[in-house]
């Protein structure tokens, strides 16, 4: 049995040529294939990526950047019994997968393992971080799926999602029996660096990422694990406390007389939740950060569960670089309820 190992892009020219060599040398006995999934690069990504012996697949209109689209834009052309899914700014530990796939061998029923994600000094500040061992809600940060798990679902990620996709999954397979787990052993290494707050902001806005909980929760709504899901979300009493103070403060300066007295209470109220987030994260930048995130991901939420969705079963509009005589580029047809069959074994 081999392994495909799907890697997530966008504009990751500085980090895709390390994380490629890492998965080339995590190949068990070099077998396995390597794609290279771009939503839409415009620095030197693509150029850089295509100097290496991978699947270069590139998404194409009308098909649209989400965050959700990389995995199962991969998942579209994967070839193998088992799915690693990683990002362009991780190192995937050489040793990972011939440990994991043995588990996976001796579990029927678990559907994907993962381990540790190592950073080092203030980039754990920005990766969240999972310690758990043993059985887990989802793969944070991408890990080792048997496909037959995710056929059993349908499609491996929404499509639809500007994040969160990973708990889509976990929930999705979790709901069809499943079990996901995590390793005692480290999975990957994250290399990205340790933007400051502003840039880490202007990521947020860029990719719509704050949409992602109302599309989340729209893609749950009228399926037997909505309510599993809500208490996966603990983020969502934090989301409702910033509509409540929204809609506080709206009253308040529309009901008093002078404006001074509400604007330093807001004031006051924002200042105490900054202190609040700055003393668990241990970095006031971070805590700034985290308190701007939420009340965009507040704002964003309703927008979000609202916006139309596209069939998350449809084929995602793509080309496969390189090999122009397998372009596969497609409309999405919005009714089907599965892939083609022809389609995808063409496109394998």
């Amino acid at each position: 049995m081999t392994v495909s190992i799907i890697i997530k892009t966008l504009d990751d020219e500085k980090r895709i040529a390390r994380t490629i060599d890492c998965a080339l040398k995590a190949l068990p006995d070099g077998q396995g294939e390597i794609i290279v999934t771009d939503l839409g690069s415009r620095d030197r990504t693509i150029e850089i990526a295509s100097a290496y012996p991978v699947r270069l697949v590139q998404i194409a209109r009308p098909a649209r950047f989400r965050s959700g689209a990389g995995a199962q834009l991969g998942y579209q052309y994967a070839r193998h019994d088992f799915i690693c899914l990683i990002d362009a700014d991780m190192e995937l530990d050489p040793t990972f997968l011939p440990e994991a796939i043995a588990f996976l061998e001796r579990h029927s029923r678990t559907g994907g393992v993962t381990g540790h994600i190592e950073t080092t000094g203030a980039s754990a500040n920005v990766f969240a971080i999972d310690h758990r061992i043993g059985a887990v809600d989802q793969l944070a940060g991408g890990g080792l799926y048997r496909r037959r798990a995710v056929e059993a679902i349908d499609y491996m990620a929404d499509r639809n999602l500007h994040g969160y996709e990973e708990l889509n999954l976990g929930i999705r397979l979790r709901s069809a029996g499943w079990k996901l787990h995590r390793l005692d052993r480290r999975f990957a290494g994250y290399h990205g660096r340790d933007p400051r707050s502003r840039d880490l902001l202007l990521q947020q806005v860029k990719t719509k990422e704050p949409f992602g909980i109302g599309e989340l929760l729209r893609a749950a709504t009228g399926k037997p694990y909505f309510y599993r899901l809500l208490r996966a979300l603990p983020e969502l009493g934090v989301l409702g406390l910033a509509w409540a103070f929204m809609l506080g403060s709206l009253l308040l300066l529309a009901t008093s007389p002078n404006i001074a007295i509400p604007a330093l209470i807001i004031t006051v109220g924002l200042g105490l939740a900054v202190a609040v987030t700055s003393f668990r994260t241990g970095r006031l930048k971070t805590g700034l950060y985290t308190v701007i995130v939420r009340f965009l991901q507040a704002i964003a939420l309703p927008v979000g569960y609202i916006t139309p969705r596209r069939n998350p079963r449809s084929w995602i509009e793509s080309r496969l670089l390189g090999e122009p005589d397998a372009e596969v580029s497609r409309d999405a047809d919005q009714t089907l309820d599965a892939y083609d069959p022809g389609m995808a074994k063409n496109a394998r």
